[in-house]
C-alpha cells in the first residue's frame, strides 16, 4: 500500500537588501524535485532577518532542502487527546 506524497523544497537565497542568507521560498512538487527543475524558476522570497520580500531566481539559490510530506488519513481523524488509545 502506498501513501499519497507531496514533495516540498525550501530554497535559500542571499537577501538583496541585507546580504544575509536568510531569504527563503518554499514550493511543493507532485514528484521528487531535481535541481534542474528548481534552478530555472522564479520564486517569491521573504527574508527572515530584514523582512525584504521580492522575486528571486532559482539560479541564485545558495541552498536547497527537499523532503516529503506523506498524506495519510490518520492526521485527519479527530480524537480526544486526553483519552488513552484503545
Amino acid at each position: 500500500m502506498t501513501d499519497a506524497k507531496t514533495y516540498w523544497c525550501l530554497i535559500v537565497f542571499r537577501c538583496v537588501h541585507c546580504g544575509r542568507n536568510e531569504a527563503f521560498a518554499e514550493v511543493s512538487f507532485p514528484n521528487e524535485p531535481r535541481e534542474d527543475q528548481i534552478r530555472p524558476q522564479t520564486y517569491q522570497a521573504i527574508c527572515r532577518y530584514c523582512g525584504w520580500q521580492g522575486e528571486a531566481r532559482g539560479l541564485s539559490a545558495v541552498e536547497m532542502r527537499c523532503g516529503v510530506e506523506r498524506r495519510t488519513g490518520i492526521r485527519n481523524k479527530s480524537r480526544d487527546p486526553f483519552l488513552p488509545d484503545a
